[in-house]
Formats: structure tokens, C-alpha cells, sequence
């Protein structure tokens, strides 16, 4: 053989050996331990990492979905629920959302509840201040189902009232490339880790974790009520209560007669939750704000626009008539809407969470009847 041709197949031979060890190495490197979702869209791979410690129902609900391992009531057992999805919202700058099965039509408009089950929120101290968190869409606290967002910004403001199960680690250029429509075309799980791979999902470790949290959230409740019980009985215990939950007191008498149907009030109001937070009366009629000087606004009896409790204490105030109002969640922004303000570059939104009692100390001013 000639010299040449000899040391140039010897070589080649090392080189492809290198690069042949090289490639094996490539293979074999993983991951850090963890739980991983890899959403292969139709724009690209989005890597989630699952945080299976501080929301575990939630990731297994998630994953249960996603490896067709939970009984729900749009496909049997071994069909991956989110084959086919589609990103029925995005909102730029804000969240992308999914995860209704394909065959809902028009996730963005319908009552249908996919799963066929509600779990409870899960709420940790996993924070929606940067872009790439995902958290469970859903209608209101408690009512957690299939969907999913992803953040695009910090919206620090949801922080309390949705569950985040993790955040991208990788293909948040992808993320940013959703629009409305776009497809997931499956979701495959990846456990990386001994201890992870120990987190498989079935109906009943499912019903375990369900149960378990839908006992913490239930506690959680009655002790905030009685602690909300407790604050309003210490600092106001002469209230009048009507039969509809609404307490009162009138602070300053006023005069004349009370308004009708239609009549055009002048008011204004301050107010704060047991948990502290202050707001009062704004020109943008007489939403809430953050603040320490209320504004004056108009209203017309019997309009949308104010909470109900308030409304109906107006029905019988008098012009000069100031009055202390302990506003429950059903009379005030409901147990599953809440009330967010707009939103301010570079200040924090301000934010009513669903479920408040709000306590006002309301003035009226004057009224034409």
C-alpha cells in the first residue's frame, strides 16, 4: 500500500472515530433533573420545565392530559389529550393561550367543560413576573380544567389568583411566534432523573393529590372568613345588615329626600380590603384606583357601572349623607371576576382579587331627581 494512502486512511479512520465519539457524547448528555413538556407547534419546539414540587396536582393533571394516563370526557383512555390543540388567544405582550382538545371547534367561545372535572387552584410563590411562566387558565378561582397560558411579559399582577406549573426553558422564540390559530401538534413528556421518572400519573394518584389540595383550599376559607369575620366585628360592631349580606352605618346624617330611578347623582367613595389595600373613587366613572383623595362622579341610578351593594345603598341615601358600607364578595366584584385596572407602563396594575369584601366609606354628595 502506498506510504501516503496509508497514513491518510489512518486518519480519516481517527478522525471519524473522534467524531463518531464525539457524536455519542452529544447523545448522551441530558438534561438537568426535572420533568420536562416539549411542545412540538407547528412554528417551532417550546421546552417547558414542569415544577412537579411546588404545584404536583397541577403537573399531574397536566401530564395525565398530555399522555392520555386521566379519565376525561373528550377522549378514552391512551389518547393524548392535547394532540392537535390550537392557540385559541394570544394577546401580545400579555399570554398566549391553549390547550382545548381539537375537537372543540370554538374553545374561545364555548361552555363545554372538556375534562369533565374542575380541580382547585394551587397556588405557590412561582411568580408571573417574567415572560415564559405557565399557569392554568380558568373561570374564576377553583375552576382549573385543561387550559394552559404562557406569560409574555412580567404580569406580576395575577399572582395569587392562578396557578403556575412551571416556566420555558427553552424555545421562548417560538413562543413569541404564536399567533391565534397556530397548532400544537402533540406534547410529549420527558423525565430526566430517578426521582422524576418516579412521577407517572394515574386516575387515582390523580384523585389523591386532587383531594388532598381541595381540603387545604376549603381550609383556607373558612379560616379567611373568620379572620374576616373577626376584623369587621372588632372595628365596626354596630353595623345594620340587610337581608341580601349588606351592612351599613351612617356616619353623617343628611337631608331631604332619597333619589329615584334615574336620578343623577353626584358621589364619591374611599375604600379598602381587610388585607389592606386602598383605593377611592376616580373621574373614569368612579372606578377604583389606588389613592388617598377620592373624586367626585356622576351616576345615574339604576346604571351599570358600580358594584351592586353600592348601588343599592345609594337607593336610599340622602344628599349630604355620608355612610360606612361592608360590601360582601356576591354584592361586590363576585367570587369569580374580580376587578383589574388599567394598566400603567412601568407601574404595577392595580388589582381587586375575585372574592374580596370591600369596606367604602361612600358620600352623597347632591342629586337631581
Amino acid at each position: 500500500m502506498n506510504l501516503h494512502r496509508f497514513v491518510f486512511l489512518n486518519v480519516f479512520l481517527l478522525i471519524t472515530v473522534i467524531a463518531n465519539g464525539q457524536n455519542d457524547q452529544t447523545t448522551k448528555i441530558h438534561r438537568p433533573d426535572g420533568i420536562y413538556a416539549d411542545f412540538n407547534t407547528n412554528k417551532g419546539k417550546i421546552s417547558v420545565l414542569l415544577d412537579y414540587k411546588k404545584a404536583p396536582m397541577t403537573v399531574a393533571n397536566f401530564i395525565g392530559l398530555a399522555e392520555g394516563t386521566l379519565t376525561n370526557a373528550s377522549y378514552p383512555s391512551g389518547i393524548p389529550f392535547y394532540n392537535g390543540s390550537i392557540w385559541h388567544r394570544v394577546v401580545k405582550g400579555h399570554v398566549i393561550q391553549g390547550g382545548e382538545p381539537a375537537i372543540m371547534k370554538d374553545p374561545a367561545n364555548s361552555d363545554v367543560n372538556s375534562t369533565g372535572y374542575e380541580i382547585p387552584n394551587e397556588i405557590s410563590d412561582l411568580s408571573h413576573n417574567k415572560a415564559g411562566m405557565i399557569g392554568m387558565a380558568n373561570d374564576g378561582p377553583n375552576t382549573n380544567t385543561c387550559e394552559y397560558y404562557i406569560t409574555l411579559a412580567d404580569r406580576s399582577y395575577l399572582d395569587g389568583n392562578y396557578t403556575l406549573f412551571g416556566e420555558v426553558v427553552d424555545g421562548m422564540d417560538v413562543v413569541n411566534k404564536i399567533e391565534k390559530g397556530d397548532t400544537t401538534r402533540s406534547i410529549i413528556i420527558v423525565r430526566e432523573g430517578s426521582e422524576a421518572e418516579k412521577f407517572i400519573v394515574k386516575d387515582d394518584t390523580f384523585k389523591e393529590l386532587v383531594d388532598k389540595q381541595w381540603k387545604k383550599v376549603n381550609y383556607e376559607k373558612v379560616l379567611r372568613k373568620s379572620k374576616e369575620e373577626k376584623f369587621i366585628t372588632e372595628n365596626w360592631p354596630d353595623l345594620d345588615t340587610l337581608p341580601d349580606g349588606l351592612r351599613y352605618k351612617v356616619i353623617v346624617e343628611g337631608k331631604g329626600k332619597t333619589p329615584v330611578e334615574g336620578s343623577v347623582l353626584i358621589i364619591k367613595y374611599s375604600g379598602k380590603l381587610i388585607t389592606g389595600l386602598s383605593f377611592v373613587s376616580s373621574a373614569d366613572k368612579g372606578k377604583p384606583v389606588p389613592g388617598s383623595k377620592p373624586v367626585d362622579f356622576y351616576h345615574i341610578l339604576g346604571n351599570d357601572g358600580l358594584v351592586k351593594g353600592l348601588n343599592e345603598a345609594l337607593k336610599d341615601m340622602k344628599a349630604g349623607e355620608k355612610r360606612l358600607l361592608v360590601v360582601p364578595p356576591e354584592l361586590a366584584y363576585g367570587k369569580n371576576t374580580g376587578f383589574y385596572g388599567k394598566e400603567i407602563p412601568g407601574q404595577k396594575r392595580f388589582v381587586i382579587s375575585p372574592g374580596e369584601t370591600l369596606i367604602l366609606e361612600v358620600t352623597m354628595i347632591k342629586f337631581n331627581r
